[in-house]
C-alpha cells in the first residue's frame, strides 16, 4: 500500500536533467518492525531514456535488514548492474514487470540525509547512473550501486518530474492500526541544481488497494519539505492540494 504522495514538477520548458538530488529527514526510527512486513520510503520515482526507475530506503530490504534499493525496468540482464561486493547484492525479477536492481545494507536511523543520482560512466550501448547517500550529521557518503540505462540520441537524461511516497509491503494482510507510525519529510528536489517549481500532494481514491486512511501528507513552506506520516493513530488532517513554490 502506498497511501500518500508528493509529486514534484518543473516548468514545461525545462530541459531534462543529468542529476537529481534531494534531502530528507527520518523523524522516528521504526526499525525492522515485523518479520513479513516493512516500510519503503520511495524518494525518487522517475525515468531515464524512457526506462522507469525508483530508489529509496527500506526497513527490511529483501529480508536482509535495513538498506537502500535502486531499480530500473525494461530488462532482466544483470550485466547492466554494478553493486558493492562488501555488503550489496542484486535482484532480477518479473513480478512488477521485468526489472533489475541493486541493493546495499545501510543502517539508517532518525536523522538527516541526502540522496543523489548522477551519471557515472558511458558505454557504447548505454550510460551508467549511480546512487549515493550522505549522512548529513557525519558527512559520510556511501555508494549504493549503479545501473545502466539506454541511450537516446547519444545520451541519457532524467525527465523533469519526480514522485515520493511511503509504501507498506509484505504479507499476509495487516490491519492499518497495527502498522507503526512513521514520519518522514522530503525536501524539494534539485534537478541540475534547479528546484522543482510546483507540485501537488494527493491520496489514492478510497476504493483503491493503496487506500489507507491513517495517512497524511502536507507541504511546509518554511521547511520547503513535504511531510509524510502513516500508520498507528495518524489522523488525516490535510487534503490533496496543488502547490506553487515561491
Amino acid at each position: 500500500m502506498a497511501p500518500a504522495y508528493i509529486d514534484w514538477r518543473w516548468d514545461s520548458d525545462q530541459e531534462p536533467f543529468r542529476e537529481l538530488v534531494t534531502d530528507f529527514t527520518i523523524h522516528n526510527d521504526v526499525g525492522d518492525w515485523l518479520d513479513w512486513h516493512g516500510y519503503y520510503l520511495i524518494l525518487i520515482q522517475n525515468s531515464i531514456s524512457e526506462a522507469g526507475f525508483y530508489f529509496g530506503l527500506q526497513t527490511d530490504a529483501n529480508w536482509m535488514g535495513k538498506g537502500l534499493v535502486f531499480s530500473r525496468w525494461g530488462t532482466r540482464d544483470l550485466a547492466n548492474a554494478r553493486w558493492s561486493e562488501e555488503d550489496g547484492w542484486t535482484e532480477s525479477a518479473g513480478h512488477e514487470g521485468d526489472f533489475i536492481g541493486v541493493r546495499r545494507s545501510y543502517n539508517w536511523g532518525a536523522g538527516d540525509y541526502r540522496v543523489r543520482i548522477a551519471p557515472n560512466g558511458l558505454d557504447s550501448d548505454g550510460e551508467w547512473f549511480s546512487l549515493w547517500i550522505t549522512d548529513l550529521s557525519t558527512g559520510i557518503t556511501t555508494w549504493i550501486g549503479s545501473l545502466k540505462f539506454p541511450l537516446l540520441n547519444g545520451t541519457a537524461t532524467i525527465k523533469p518530474y519526480s514522485s515520493a511516497t511511503i509504501e507498506v509491503y509484505g504479507s499476509p494482510p495487516i490491519r492499518p492500526i497495527d502498522i507503526p507510525q512513521w514520519h518522514v519529510s522530503v525536501k524539494r528536489p534539485l534537478g541540475d541544481d534547479v528546484p522543482a517549481t510546483w507540485g501537488y500532494t494527493h491520496y489514492p481514491w478510497d476504493e483503491s488497494d493503496n487506500a489507507l486512511l491513517n495517512s497524511d501528507v502536507r507541504y511546509d513552506s518554511l521547511e520547503d519539505a513535504a511531510h509524510l506520516i502513516m500508520g498507528g493513530d495518524t489522523e488525516r488532517k490535510n487534503g490533496a492540494r496543488r502547490i506553487v513554490f515561491e
